[in-house]
């Protein structure tokens, strides 16, 4: 992957797309913004119609339209920070702020952080990532397969599911290197993965290439769990802290992590940083264990977490095919504990089961508002060519 040196601002206006200041209302604005929403909040312009009848998406010229755009992003009067931004009503005065942290309207650990300082961006260009996912769907699969539903044919591509327990390489430092070849790692696995799926297959390719730069990161999240797993039962003396990524192993509590190139912050508190999306009020490999899946339950485990989140992240079209991708994959689940497992009362099974996937879903959902703060802040100091592929992944 390219690196280029370059500096950006650090976060933009959500109401007019330029250089923020800070939390206006509750939403990252400048401060032009955040005077006209104090001095219309109330006005005579709210609820009113477009005045111009030329304002678009980007460009907001009428007050009425401004107005709403403010609304729209969550500006509210009573979303204020240490009394900044409160609308004082007739008779009613603001107190001074009690501290020096109220007064800058920063916490006591980042009082010192300029967020208007330049600073030295990495970037991270992936776009060969995307022309190799491009080619090896023009290609196809080489070997025609053959199975009796899409739930079969998708466990058929397990083998990039599947960790070999007996090439595990393990690793004392993760560093830039071990982080640029877990991206490509796992993009291009879910590519060759989903090739195995007809329904997929059948997609133009717009939608192909959207759904894959959504789902690899909620893939490797699973597949670090369900490899970890298979590590451990297969090395009895496994230490709880060992843990696999793609197909190494590191030790977190004696790995030498190496996060200078992407942060100016301090190496423990990038790595809580980093850490924020994980499944702390579930053991999810210890669920693993005890339940032991087939590779079928397994495959279905990840489509279904695969799938869910990109419909719920895109809506729209993509939402329906996620949905009729799911549905014709629970039902050949339900054919394959039914008629093969003789088991129809698999409900207890399958609920256990898919805890694992909603704890990941809900780790990613709950650590959004910490990621915003983290891209306020500058925490990490990574660009990428394609910002949509890294959204919820942990580093964007």
């Amino acid at each position: 992957m390219n690196q280029v040196s370059t500096s950006t601002s650090p976060f933009c206006c959500r109401i007019c797309d330029q250089r923020a200041h800070g939390n206006h209302f509750g939403v990252i604005s400048c401060r032009a913004c955040a005077a006209f929403f104090r001095r219309t909040a109330s006005g005579k312009w709210d609820n009113q119609k477009c005045r111009g009848g030329s304002c678009d998406k980007k460009t907001y010229y009428c007050k009425p339209c401004r107005l709403q755009k403010c609304r729209d992003m969550g500006m509210d009067t009573t979303k204020f920070q240490f009394n900044r931004d409160n609308i004082p009503t007739a008779g009613q005065f603001q107190l001074p702020p009690q501290t020096f942290e109220a007064y800058v309207g920063r916490p006591e650990f980042l009082l010192f952080c300029d967020t208007d300082a330049p600073n030295s961006k990495v970037l991270i260009d992936v776009r060969y990532l995307l022309e190799e996912a491009g080619r090896l769907l023009n290609n196809g699969i080489i070997t025609p397969i053959w199975a009796e539903n899409q739930l079969k044919k998708l466990t058929q591509g397990f083998k990039h599911i599947k960790l070999d327990t007996d090439n595990i390489k393990k690793v004392e430092t993760a560093d830039q290197k071990e982080f640029m070849e877990m991206w490509e790692y796992y993009f291009i696995t879910v590519t060759k993965w989903l090739m195995y799926f007809d329904e997929f297959q059948k997609l133009n390719r717009q939608i192909q290439m959207t759904m894959l730069q959504a789902i690899w990161h909620v893939f490797s999240k699973l597949h670090k769990y369900v490899a970890t797993s298979a590590y451990q039962k297969a090395t009895p003396r496994a230490k709880p802290t060992e843990v696999i990524i793609k197909d190494v192993m590191m030790d977190i509590e004696t790995v030498n992590f190496d996060c200078s190139w992407m942060s100016d912050y301090p190496t423990k508190d990038v790595f809580k940083f980093l850490s924020a999306q994980a499944c702390k009020e579930m053991d999810i490999v210890g669920t693993l264990h005890e339940l032991d899946p087939t590779d079928l339950e397994i495959t279905y485990l990840f489509a279904q977490l695969c799938f869910e989140y990109v419909g719920k992240r895109y809506q729209g079209d993509i939402l329906r095919v996620a949905e009729q991708f799911q549905e014709i994959l629970a039902n050949d689940l339900h054919h394959y504990y039914v008629e093969e497992m003789n088991r129809p009362r698999y409900f207890q099974r399958l609920a256990r089961l898919l805890k694992v996937n909603n704890a990941i879903q809900r780790a990613i959902w709950e650590s959004r508002p910490k990621m915003e703060l983290g891209r306020v802040f500058n925490v990490l100091k990574i660009e990428f060519s394609h910002p949509e592929m890294f959204e919820d992944s942990g580093y964007y």
